[in-house]
């Protein structure tokens, strides 16, 4: 459930903007009566499937470079309302399955690379 109160399905945009929107805003931990605090901007990216074959949340390109104009540039954000803020200093991209985007000819690197070098 992201701070909007609304669960987000893994392999869409909303769910990378809400989940990473947490993490940077902070949030209480259940009912510890504890709060995560949050981290900084340049602390913050996110991971994911490289492809549909290495598991579950895989997300596709043009979703995930949706989510990205949300988080960095505060733009395209459909109806969620960024929380933490816009973050220029994101720090990327993690694939957790890299041997998988070598199987598919590079396809989560080429899709992306480009989209994050033109990043300010």
């Amino acid at each position: 459930m992201g701070l909007d109160n609304q669960y987000h399905t893994m392999g869409g945009a909303d769910f990378h903007i809400a989940m990473t929107d947490m993490v940077k805003a902070g949030f209480p931990v259940a009912n510890t009566g504890q709060t995560f605090p949050g981290l900084r901007e340049d602390q913050v990216g996110f991971g994911l499937p490289a492809a549909v074959s290495a598991g579950n949340g895989y997300t596709a390109p043009a979703a995930v470079h949706q989510a990205l104009d949300c988080l960095v540039k505060g733009q395209n954000c459909g109806g969620y309302s960024l929380r933490g803020g816009a973050s220029p200093a994101f720090r990327g991209l993690m694939a957790w399955s890299i041997n998988w985007d070598r199987y598919n000819n590079w396809e989560f690197r080429n899709s992306h690379a480009p989209y994050l070098a033109a990043l300010p």
